[in-house]
């Protein structure tokens, strides 16, 4: 092998490390081989290959069965310098036209090693038409909302990612630019359209100079996913409800800046600024906790009146701990009984509370509502609708707390099989029985936690912030309290 090659072999070794951000495997389960169909192993998730030009290329080979096609991504380093299309066309296998459409919905990312100062800058001009600069850059959406903070080895770890960017327009590659395709992008055309119903024209719940604030149809991402750049809240809120127009009396481009985020499997109030700085004022007061969020959630069990504080384990709250956890689901497990110590408590433990205010029966109606929802002709199925004020803001955690109560939320099957498990019960299980009983409970019900394809019973309902108000609209389950 020549030196050009071994030089090619490390930097893709490298890569490695760097892969798809919805699906990531430990670097044991890879392998590196030659172009040959025959020899492809099917147990291997990634296979990096010389194709006839030279390039190489890390090809996603997880049979279909397994994952999603929009979760498949190619890798690939550009041989020599030349048109993005059609790199992009030899590289994921389509034509010229499919490359361009990928190239429009965000579906081609870059990493450059270095760039200069003019084409730096160029970057974060939304209005340059300048052709000096090599690769045009989608915007970065900040983690304003995060209250807790990183390790180093996250932080340095999220840096990295952050060189892979999203190319939007035609353009032309160096010769050793690193590319990451997906071939077939994740598509949310049905909740990005419900912005332009006429029977949803109150989607818009607040505007002002610097705010806006929509109420977010569920299964549309709060932020652009990794495959899908131009259908997302705020690009979808831009096309159907905008143009919107600055404090300055110029156009919002290419469209809102997000403040916060919520579910994709949720809807409901979503605070968008019209410019950088209503994101920094937002962050800022959230930090202070003069933010106030209230959620309705639809379970099967009551859920108890009252204030509750439950501990989550930091380790697993870790975005850096997920992804070494082989793609595994994002569930987060809390503890009902609060950490020993206080070193203890502020290294490896963050606190969530919520205060549940009320919870009423609730009768549910598909034909009446318009959902497909169904009790799978249950009778005897009791639905309750609980008002939630969240004190912290923590991912997923009315989710996670709701579950460790015994309550669930309606069709989370992330949460779901953890129903009433938490990180002290199944350690009490360990103490008083065989040492394995509750690690396996635990480990069982992890494995039968799958992310939610669906709507899930939990709303976004209503947040209020700087004499701001605003409530969404009914929850797609109606509103049909029971006295």
């Amino acid at each position: 092998m020549g030196k050009q090659q071994v030089a090619a072999v490390m930097v893709a070794l490298l890569l490695v490390f760097f892969v798809c951000e919805e699906e990531v495997y430990s670097f044991s389960q890879m392998r590196i081989g030659r172009y040959n169909k025959a020899t492809t192993s099917k147990k291997s998730p990634f296979s990096l290959v010389w194709s006839s030009s030279s390039e190489m290329i890390m090809e996603d080979t997880t049979s279909s069965e397994s994952k999603p096609d929009w979760r498949k991504c190619v890798y690939s380093i550009v041989p020599k310098s030349g048109a993005l299309n059609l790199a992009v066309s030899q590289v994921a296998n389509v034509t010229l036209d499919h490359a361009n459409h990928l190239i429009e919905m965000g579906a081609v990312w870059a990493k450059m090693d270095s760039v200069t100062t003019e084409e730096l800058l160029d970057q974060y001009s939304s209005s340059s038409s300048s052709s000096s600069a090599s690769l045009q850059y989608g915007d970065y959406i900040p983690q304003s909302n995060e209250e807790d903070g990183d390790d180093l080895d996250a932080y340095i770890e999220r840096m990295e990612n952050q060189r892979f960017r999203r190319i939007l327009s035609p353009t032309t590659v160096e010769a050793g630019t690193d590319l990451r395709i997906y071939p077939t992008p994740r598509r949310f055309t049905k909740p990005c359209e419900q912005f332009n119903s006429k029977t949803n024209k109150g989607r818009l719940l607040y505007q002002d100079t610097t705010f806006l604030i929509v109420d977010k149809p569920p299964m549309l991402p709060s932020q652009p996913d990794s495959s899908n750049y131009v259908e997302h809240c705020s690009a979808c809120a831009q096309r159907y409800l905008g143009p919107f127009q600055t404090i300055e009396g110029e156009e919002v481009k290419p469209h809102p800046l997000l403040c916060h985020r919520v579910d994709t499997n949720v809807g409901g109030c979503v605070v968008l600024s019209k410019d950088t700085n209503g994101q920094r004022v937002f962050s800022k007061l959230q930090r202070e906790r003069k933010v106030k969020k209230v959620y309705l959630a639809l379970t099967n069990q009551p859920v108890p009146i009252g204030m509750h504080i439950h501990w989550m384990w930091a380790p697993l709250h870790s975005k850096r701990r997920q992804k070494m956890n082989d793609g595994g689901p994002p569930c987060q497990l809390v503890s009902h009984t609060p950490p020993s110590s206080r070193r203890s408590k502020r290294k490896s433990w963050i606190r969530c509370i919520l205060e549940v205010v009320s919870c009423q029966p609730i009768q549910i109606n598909s034909e009446e509502d318009g959902h497909d929802y169904h009790t799978n002709d249950d009778d005897d199925l009791q639905h309750y609708q609980s008002t939630v004020r969240l004190v912290t803001g923590r991912k997923h955690q009315v989710r996670a707390q709701l579950a460790s109560l015994g309550a669930p939320i309606v069709r989370d099957t992330l949460y779901q099989p953890l129903a009433g498990i938490t990180l002290d019960n199944t350690m009490l299980m360990e103490e008083e029985d065989d040492e394995q009983v509750g690690e396996t409970i635990l480990e069982d019900a992890i494995d039968r936690c799958v992310i939610p394809n669906q709507p899930i019973g939990l709303q976004a309902h209503a947040i209020l912030f700087a004499n701001v108000k605003a409530k969404a609209e009914t929850p797609w389950w109606g509103n049909n309290l029971l006295p």
